[in-house]
């Protein structure tokens, strides 16, 4: 299911590309190229994992999640942008606290016209998951994302930022992760739950203008 997903990772790609392509007749909007950065907090859900040994599957608890986008806006209302996001959770069944975090290069489309602008973005990147208090190293992985949300402008430099994000990560079956090496085997905190980690995130904000 792994390869599966290279397909999805390429079509993403050209989705935002052809986004970064519309041409500024189609927006409303009339603006310079400017930067923006974006600073959001909320909630982050989901993550299912495989206990080693018994076999079992747990869900990584939901908790508090932050994130810093910085945006290049190319033409009005068409932007490239990079995501960043991290959480800190734990895995109570593994008795594991994990750190995740994601890193993605993609574009937003603005639809103007209205008073509160909604849009779409996506992105194509990596996740991180390393593990707190313990040296076990970390994993990093493939990953895309697509969001939607609405952003309130304040004054021409301030606004409101509020989106849904979700992210697919490409696992890798049943393999081990955060693994320590012993002398004689290996011992992993945790195993990948199939080819395929999902993760859904809430978030809010302010977007400060260059």
């Amino acid at each position: 299911m792994g390869a599966m997903l290279l397909p999805v990772l390429a079509q993403l790609s050209v989705v935002i590309s052809l986004m970064m392509a519309i041409p500024s007749t189609v927006m409303a909007k009339d603006s310079e190229p400017s930067l923006s950065a974006s600073l959001m907090t909320g909630y982050r859900d989901g993550g299912r994992f495989q206990l080693p040994g018994s076999g079992d599957r747990s869900s990584l608890d939901g908790d508090l999640s932050h994130a810093l986008v910085l945006a290049y806006e190319v033409e009005p209302g068409n932007f490239w942008e990079l995501f960043f996001s991290q959480q800190r959770t734990s895995l109570p069944a593994a008795g594991v606290d994990v750190n995740v975090s994601y890193l993605h290069l993609g574009g937003r489309l603005e639809f103007s016209g209205h008073r509160v602008v909604p849009y779409v973005a996506g992105g194509v990147g990596a996740t991180r998951i390393s593990a707190r208090g313990i040296d076990v190293g970390s994993e990093l992985r493939p990953s895309v994302s697509v969001a939607g949300g609405l952003e309130w402008p304040l004054t021409q430099h301030f606004a409101l930022r509020m989106e849904g994000r979700a992210h697919l990560t490409t696992g890798s079956g049943n393999r081990g992760l955060l693994c320590v090496s012993g002398r004689d085997d290996a011992f992993c905190q945790l195993a990948w739950s199939g080819d395929v980690m999902g993760q859904a995130e809430v978030l809010g904000g302010i977007t400060v203008r260059f």
